[in-house]
């Protein structure tokens, strides 16, 4: 068996004579096989960089998904203390005997909606972090792909 410095490092192949030239030792049978190792090298390490990068981004992206979470579930909590506030309050002191805007629980309930919308549009983004397809994300919204990366492309 040949040292390794007598044999082609992407192929294994051995390695040419050396011209009467001088200079480095060579590595590689030819161009091509210097060209393919780089290439292939670089393909190796490129993955585990892009892997980590998208671990990064997933884990950034996931933690505003809480925060928003969090967010609607106060809105939601503060909602829901009101109302039940409201039902141990005496009849003539709720809702529908004071004179008032009609629509108070409409109104109450329209900061949950855009806790809510916030909160998916977080969602979708921790979702492209991870990996996820437009198609796939569509699908769970039940919309078209390209409706859906209009509405949540950031």
């Amino acid at each position: 068996m040949q040292s390794p410095t007598e044999q082609c490092l992407n192929c294994e192949a051995p390695l040419p004579p050396p011209t009467g030239r001088g200079g480095r030792p060579r590595k590689y049978c030819s161009d091509a096989c210097r060209w393919t190792f780089r290439r292939t090298r670089a393909r190796r390490w490129r993955p585990l960089t892009q892997r980590h990068q998208r671990q990064d981004n997933t884990r950034k992206q996931r933690r505003h998904l809480r925060d928003q979470a969090e967010h609607l579930a106060q809105a939601a909590g503060k909602l829901a203390l009101d109302l039940h506030a409201e039902d141990l309050a005496l009849p003539t002191q709720q809702t529908g005997w004071r004179p008032g805007p009609i629509a108070g629980y409409s109104a109450a309930a329209l900061p949950l909606l855009a806790q809510a919308r916030t909160a998916l549009a977080a969602a979708v983004a921790a979702d492209r972090a991870a990996g996820a397809t437009w198609n796939e994300i569509a699908a769970v919204l039940d919309v078209s792909p390209d409706t859906a990366a209009r509405r949540y492309r950031t």
